[in-house]
């Protein structure tokens, strides 16, 4: 999936962008359709590519306007509203014949920081989501378990606690889970992730 636009909290533009890869050594003519749900919205582009590459491919609302989307159901954090998502099947099809398929979920909501001053006069990062703002709280994650060995469904246990305990992030120290399931319960769960990195702020002698 791409990004996400808004012109205000009322509409919101969809655009998709992917990568094919033809294996063959001819030019192949790749047919990319999609659906989005909740709301049945479909499209569908043809695309050449040539033999032995990989090429980035985009759709957007420019193409077809069925990708703006009147009202939509927005995703909030934690606490101030449902981590509304939608889902989105995209094949890929050559000749007829489907040569690759994938469904991915995501949300739609406008997500902002920046620094206010406070009473005294002081900045202090703040975060926004929907225009609203959101006071932060959450876990500090270090890694899945000591020898990574958590995996799919063992995620959802640990990010639906975050949940109960009224947390709304998960600062993912070092980026160390990359697992497509952690950031899928995240998103069911309303938990924003601060991805930070080590030694970002350290100065070498």
């Amino acid at each position: 999936m791409g990004a996400f636009g808004f012109t205000n909290l009322q509409k919101a533009e969809i655009s998709i962008s992917t990568d094919i890869r033809n294996t063959s050594s001819s030019p192949k003519r790749v047919v990319v359709s999609g659906v989005i749900q909740p709301g049945d919205i479909s499209f569908s582009k043809d695309f050449q590519i040539e033999g032995e590459v990989t090429s980035k491919v985009s759709i957007n609302k420019d193409e077809f306007t069925q990708l703006v989307i009147d009202n939509p159901k927005l995703w909030w954090p934690n606490g101030y509203g449902e981590p509304n998502l939608y889902t989105c099947k995209l094949t890929c099809s050559v000749d007829g014949e489907v040569s690759d398929e994938k469904e991915v979920s995501f949300g739609i909501k406008k997500y902002e920081y920046k620094m206010v001053d406070n009473l005294v006069g002081y900045p202090v990062l703040t975060f926004f989501v929907n225009g609203q703002k959101v006071f932060v709280k959450g876990g500090n994650w270090g890694m899945s378990e000591y020898l990574l060995r958590c995996q799919d469904k063992e995620y959802e246990t640990k990010i639906r606690l975050h949940k109960e305990m009224n947390y709304n992030m998960i600062r993912l120290w070092t980026g160390c889970v990359t697992d497509d399931a952690f950031y899928d319960y995240c998103d069911q769960y309303g938990i924003m992730v601060w991805n930070d990195f080590w030694l970002y702020v350290a100065t070498m002698m």
